[in-house]
């Protein structure tokens, strides 16, 4: 009887650690630099700096825990004078102080890079995308994602998930029915349909050489734009290559122009999901001014 007890518990604590979990919050802080090194040129300007980085932040979370924490961060950045700013670094983030549990217990680990990197005279511009690579306690094996943009250090509009417990094997078939559904979203005629494809921290460039949009209402306007200029529009798959979570697809779009012009496209897919099924990166190879129109 105690055996058989002590098999049932082991159990219990083995689903509970496989559980998985979504942890969805919001985010504000600020960060400096506490001490690094950096080097300018002056023709051409490039200006570089690298090293570490402290800061504090309160976290508000959609079950309605709130708290602060610290983090540390690695860093390296560098300015060029053709405005290709770059940055990326790895971050250690305090967890346990929010979790209220012994020091360095629960550390959870993020490695960001800028999406955006703007200097206008002394405002500094930078939305960092952010993966969590795991972590200790209760974040071990912790995945999600994280986006921020902060003006001189400040933010106040981080947002992300953090994904606990075992992550999911997904297939090839999965992946290739998320990329089945996404080709229906764009023939829903509804930008929101279309719109709830991506994560929240998706970086769109489609078609290639357009500006990213920054957010979901910016995500929205994309699909507005495109589905406006049509009474019916949509793309289909010609075929679909998948790799791990990322699908390539070869397309042809149709339409329907409110002139009543029949209208064909064509172009090439590049799209990596997360373990949600949601499009984290998506780029769009064609060319719109291509379009055969037949009246």
């Amino acid at each position: 009887m105690k055996t058989a007890l002590t098999i049932i518990i082991i159990t219990i604590l083995s689903m509970n650690m496989n559980a998985q979990e979504t942890l969805k919050f919001k985010v504000i802080g600020g960060y400096q630099f506490a001490e690094g090194y950096a080097m300018q040129n002056n023709e051409p300007l490039v200006y570089a700096q690298a090293g570490q980085l402290t800061g504090s932040w309160h976290w508000e979370f959609e079950n309605g825990k709130k708290g602060n924490t610290h983090i540390n961060g690695a860093t390296a950045n560098r300015v060029l004078y053709n405005g290709e700013n770059e940055l990326m670094g790895t971050m250690k983030i305090n967890m346990f102080e929010f979790e209220g549990s012994a020091s360095g217990s629960d550390l959870l680990f993020l490695s960001y890079k800028a999406q955006e990197f703007t200097v206008e005279g002394s405002k500094v511009t930078i939305k960092v995308s952010g993966e969590f690579t795991g972590g200790t306690g209760k974040y071990q094996g912790a995945r999600g994602w994280l986006t921020v943009t902060s003006i001189n250090g400040f933010f106040d509009d981080g947002e992300g998930e953090i994904y606990l417990g075992k992550a999911p094997k997904i297939t090839k078939e999965k992946v290739r029915q998320w990329t089945e559904d996404y080709f229906k979203a764009t023939q829903s005629g509804d930008a929101e349909t279309w719109a709830n494809s991506f994560a929240g921290n998706a970086y769109i460039n489609d078609p290639y050489g357009s500006p990213a949009p920054n957010n979901r209402e910016e995500i929205v306007q994309v699909g507005q734009n495109f589905m406006s200029a049509f009474k019916k529009a949509g793309l289909y798959p010609d075929y679909i290559f998948v790799d791990g979570l990322i699908a390539t697809s070869k397309w042809t779009g149709r339409g329907i122009t409110k002139e009543g012009d029949q209208v064909t496209f064509e172009g090439i897919n590049v799209t990596t999901y997360n373990e949600k099924g949601q499009i984290t990166s998506h780029i769009g190879y064609w060319d719109p001014t291509k379009m055969k129109v037949e009246k």
